[in-house]
């Protein structure tokens, strides 16, 4: 019976920390480029017109971190075009190599 008792207790110790693990993963911050897929950060022309043109012409939109490059999830988020071709801080859950975007923002003056 002691047994069995121990077993229980570890099971729901176990699932309580697992479930605590799941609630408390917050989302992560990259500080990139938000730039197109064919072009990945690498322009030909001024990048925000370039972006702009690209995205235009049917491309999504990319997250270029260093030399990682990140597809964005919600391709209609508020403030991507705002951003496109400039240095973004962006914050959002990371799936793979694909972020969801919750918040987007200027990097803080030096």
């Amino acid at each position: 019976m002691k047994w069995t008792l121990k077993v229980g207790m570890a099971a729901a110790v176990m699932a309580a920390v697992v479930s605590v693990t799941s609630v408390a993963a917050a989302p992560a911050t990259w500080t990139g480029k938000i730039s197109d897929a064919m072009c990945a950060g690498k322009h030909q022309t001024e990048p925000k017109a370039c972006v702009a043109k690209c995205i235009k012409d049917g491309e999504k939109y990319v997250l270029v971190v260093d030399a990682k490059t990140y597809k964005i999830a919600n391709q209609k988020f508020a403030d991507l075009a705002k951003f496109g071709g400039t240095t973004a801080v962006v914050t959002g859950e990371l799936k793979d190599d694909t972020i969801t975007i919750t918040k987007i923002a200027a990097p803080k003056a030096k």
